[in-house]
């Protein structure tokens, strides 16, 4: 009977270390951010976001997934096309899509936005096997690709091109969301 119990509590151990470790070592990247507009029903930010999404995500690669203006929530996902800003050897093998996915959720006065969900398949090139990182995370270490050593400067390139995208559109969205929607100005 004892060891029974010591062997439950190793395995329920087990399961909390690994558990723990995934969230504690592999977080996802994300950008987000909770944004205040004074005396803005919900129903207008709606249609801003709405309008910016649109315009945003309306590329053959894109999709709105959610649209939904009871719940005050859309959610789309789309292409980066990421190419390298610095050069290093293995470049061409990490050069390729990014998918990226966007959530906005609004009420009355404020909104909430979140660009995550990042996953990067590299296309591959000259005389290099393609590596695929998948899912960004946090880590500051690039994961280990299936053929070989990972490159950190490759991984630490993808996340400032990242930066710098996410950073664009959500000035952008500011912006949108600052803005009355057309429908109602007075025209």
């Amino acid at each position: 009977m004892k060891q029974v119990i010591i062997g439950n509590m190793k395995l329920k151990l087990s399961v909390f270390i690994i558990f723990y470790s995934f969230l504690c070592f592999s977080q996802e990247l994300k950008y987000e951010e909770v944004v205040t507009v004074d005396s803005t029903t919900k129903e207008e930010l709606y249609n801003r976001a709405r309008t910016w999404v649109k315009q945003t995500f309306n590329k053959k690669n894109s999709s709105i997934d959610v649209d939904d203006e009871r719940l005050g929530e859309i959610s789309a996902s789309g292409i980066l096309d990421y190419r390298k800003q610095k050069s290093y050897f293995g470049s061409g093998c990490v050069e390729g899509p990014i998918r990226i996915k966007f959530s906005i959720f609004l009420k009355d006065g404020r909104y909430k936005y979140i660009f995550h969900s990042f996953e990067h398949k590299g296309s591959g090139g000259y005389g290099c096997r393609k590596t695929d990182y998948g899912i960004i995370t946090t880590d500051e270490k690039a994961p280990q690709p299936s053929w070989g050593k990972p490159s950190d400067k490759a991984w630490n390139d993808i996340k400032e091109v990242l930066k710098e995208n996410i950073e664009l559109n959500a000035s952008d969205l500011k912006e949108a969301m600052n803005k009355k929607h057309e429908s109602n100005n007075n025209w």
